[in-house]
């Protein structure tokens, strides 16, 4: 989960160079692009890509899921999805805050545990400033401590921890955006003792259910093939985020992810999808933040919505324009190319976006 600056730089770049690509309507060329990747000295096992086009799927396949058995990829083979999970957390938590009829300008104070709320200048923190990154919170907190797993950054960081550290906390009040898997982490942490549901009973609830999403979920689901995520040349195990889950735990594959693009697509007139894809911060002219999402404005006042994701195993992108319903999912089996995989996507969406 790379800073969201660095991210940012990325996406203009990209967008710069692709926005105004010609149009294709032949995609054999996303079939040989991705070949020449995985087929390259970069370090990538595999990549597959599923795209929405006026109601039409497509899938893209190349390189393996495994290299140690070579399994190829399919469209149900489980990957984690990183902090592509932000956008569910976002979806989850405004709904529930329109339901107990919340504002998400409220302060969080009120939800937190006692002790917590003491520190104001935690509880003075609005609902709205954890999901666009600008409630002056550290990506993340300091005193995860060295895991006995490098692989496993977050492992074991519980409930206590997390209270301890915002019990000290004193926020940075700027309110400029500052990417944040620690905010994102507590909206869920809040949203479960609002709702006094866990993360993955809202997770089944408010999307895979609705969406459904048979195979998405905190954990990878049983009897599906599996692919193996890449730090380097080691094999990184799937992320078990403890409590800070609802900021990239969620493990899925292109399939479901499809469905939760169209979900969101299909849902576009209602009040919660218009609430978490309207900006709420900005980081220059071409780029702002909703609520979990991020908005690229690019050629032609084409609106891009879009959200990536890392971890120590898969690099992802997702994007979507609302208007047209066209949609783009890419996930790479190894850690930090997230430049491939938001240059590619990016490209991708554009492409269609200039298709007929």
């Amino acid at each position: 989960m790379h800073k969201l600056m660095i991210k940012y730089l990325f996406i203009v770049i990209a967008s710069c160079c692709f926005l105004n690509a010609a149009a294709q309507t032949n995609n054999a060329w996303i079939q040989q692009r991705i070949d020449s990747l995985t087929t390259a000295a970069i370090s990538i096992p595999g990549i597959v890509i599923g795209t929405i086009n006026k109601e039409e799927r497509k899938y893209y396949y190349s390189g393996v899921a495994n290299k140690s058995t070579k399994i190829a990829f399919d469209s149900v083979t489980q990957l984690e999805i990183g902090s592509i999970t932000k956008t569910f957390t976002a979806y989850i938590l405004s709904s529930i805050l329109q339901e107990k009829k919340i504002a998400d300008t409220s302060s969080i104070g009120a939800y937190l545990p006692d002790s917590v709320s003491q520190n104001k200048s935690v509880s003075n923190i609005r609902f709205i400033e954890l999901l666009n990154h600008t409630a002056g919170l550290p990506r993340i907190p300091d005193n995860m401590g060295t895991p006995s797993n490098l692989l496993q950054p977050y492992m074991g960081y519980g409930s206590s921890q997390l209270f301890q550290f915002l019990l000290s906390y004193k926020i940075d009040t700027s309110h400029k955006v500052n990417y944040s898997n620690l905010g994102v982490g507590l909206a869920g942490v809040l949203a479960e003792r609002i709702s006094q549901k866990s993360y993955d009973q809202l997770l089944k609830q408010y999307i895979t259910g609705p969406a459904q999403m048979k195979h998405t979920g905190l954990k990878a689901a049983p009897n599906q093939k599996i692919s193996i995520g890449y730090f380097d040349e080691t094999i990184s195990t799937y992320w078990d985020m403890a409590i800070l889950q609802a900021a990239g735990a969620i493990k899925s594959d292109v399939y479901d992810m499809l469905n939760y693009l169209e979900f969101i697509i299909n849902k576009k007139e209602s009040s919660i999808i218009k609430n978490i894809t309207t900006p709420t911060a900005t980081i220059n002219k071409r780029l702002q933040v909703a609520k979990g999402w991020h908005i690229l404005n690019g050629a032609n006042n084409q609106v891009i919505i879009w959200h990536n994701g890392g971890t120590y195993g898969f690099s992802t992108f997702c994007g979507l324009h609302l208007e047209s319903g066209k949609a783009v999912f890419l996930a790479i089996n190894a850690y930090n190319k997230n430049q491939i995989a938001d240059g590619l996507g990016v490209e991708i969406l554009s492409k269609m976006l200039k298709e007929n």
